[in-house]
């Protein structure tokens, strides 16, 4: 199969400790000529599963930012478009299609897909993933950290895919509370340190109450998972879980704030 051009486009991952993950990304990238990982110094089997993939490139540096990080990740290529992944995303073929038909003919400097939220390979119903940009022209468009994630700041008009990229993260739950604890923390200093205008959602969340009932029900009844059968109940409790988590953070984080004002 003829790959697509370096020039045109290249795709960029970030990596730590995603053995579990990063086969069924790459799998879907040989159509590709050149994929960039930018590794945080894994210890698991990444490197080695990357190294497997002609098309793959690895450049290590430690983790800071998700923002600086990706930075420094489009900082590795040089080209027009950018194909931005994490490493527990599966592209299926009509994805690679569009991907390919927006490269060639895209007036937009981004485009922005929805996800399906997979469980142990399996689709749920419905979820709670929202749309981000994850095909852009390298030129017109740079991240910024928001609390615990990064957005992309595009210059112009944002586009849209009409397929979807599944999400299908199949890393320990021990990993998973470890990874979601760091975020409670990025998220609960936002929270606290803003002085202007909140969204509902945050509002919500800084309440420490509301949040972790709101999603609980919303998740298994408003979307339907409880007809999901053990599958949506594991991602209802991941996504309490989740505000459980944030909640916790901001009374630890309130009190100290407290205790050093004194």
């Amino acid at each position: 199969m003829e790959k697509l051009s370096a020039t045109l486009l290249q795709a960029v991952i970030l990596t730590k400790n995603e053995e579990p993950n990063l086969k069924r990304v790459l799998d879907q990238l040989t159509w590709l000529e050149r994929v960039v990982i930018l590794d945080s110094f894994s210890t698991d089997a990444t490197l080695e599963i990357a190294a497997a993939y002609e098309n793959v490139v690895v450049e290590q540096r430690a983790f800071d930012t998700h923002a600086i990080q990706w930075n420094y990740g489009l900082s590795l290529v040089d080209c027009d478009w950018v194909l931005s992944l994490d490493a527990d995303y599966v592209l299926p073929e009509d994805f690679i299609a569009e991907t390919k038909k927006w490269v060639a003919t895209g007036d937009k400097p981004a485009y922005d897909t929805r996800f399906k939220f997979l469980v142990f390979g399996k689709p749920l119903l419905k979820d709670n993933t929202t749309p981000r940009p994850v095909l852009f022209r390298k030129s017109k468009c740079f991240y910024y950290d928001d609390g615990h994630t990064q957005r992309l700041k595009v210059n112009g008009e944002t586009g849209s895919y009409q397929a979807v990229i599944l999400h299908d993260d199949r890393k320990s739950l021990s990993r998973w509370l470890s990874n979601q604890d760091g975020y409670a923390i990025k998220e609960a200093n936002k929270l606290i340190a803003s002085t202007g205008p909140l969204p509902m959602s945050s509002k919500i969340r800084k309440t420490k109450i509301i949040a972790p009932f709101l999603v609980f029900f919303y998740t298994l009844f408003g979307k339907g998972l409880i007809f999901n059968g053990w599958r949506g109940w594991h991602y209802t409790l991941q996504r309490t879980m989740v505000e459980i988590i944030l909640a916790l953070r901001i009374i630890e984080e309130e009190k100290l704030k407290k205790d050093t004002e004194l």
